[in-house]
């Protein structure tokens, strides 16, 4: 028997980006709505996993040279810890 198992080279979107990228509240991310196991009979697959947020930081550092702390990537969409206080 076929089975799908997808996997998603990213961790799962769960804030939304007041950085300039227009995502969505978190009400409407799908990650909030749905576990992967959920998600994947969601989609018509038999499993569903994402990239921890660690594998993705490590993944885009491969390589850097500079590991200065002024150097790396925003990460507030996947884990909702913004670099920056945000004044409503």
């Amino acid at each position: 028997m076929l089975q799908v198992h997808v996997r998603v080279a990213s961790p799962p979107l769960l804030y939304p980006c007041y950085m300039g990228i227009n995502i969505p509240t978190r009400e409407e991310l799908i990650a909030n709505k749905l576990d992967p196991r959920m998600l994947a009979r969601h989609v018509g697959a038999d499993s569903l996993a994402y990239l921890s947020v660690d594998g993705l930081v490590q993944a885009v550092k491969h390589g850097i040279e500079d590991r200065s702390s002024k150097v790396g990537h925003c990460t507030a969409c996947l884990t909702g810890k913004y670099p920056e206080k945000l004044e409503w």
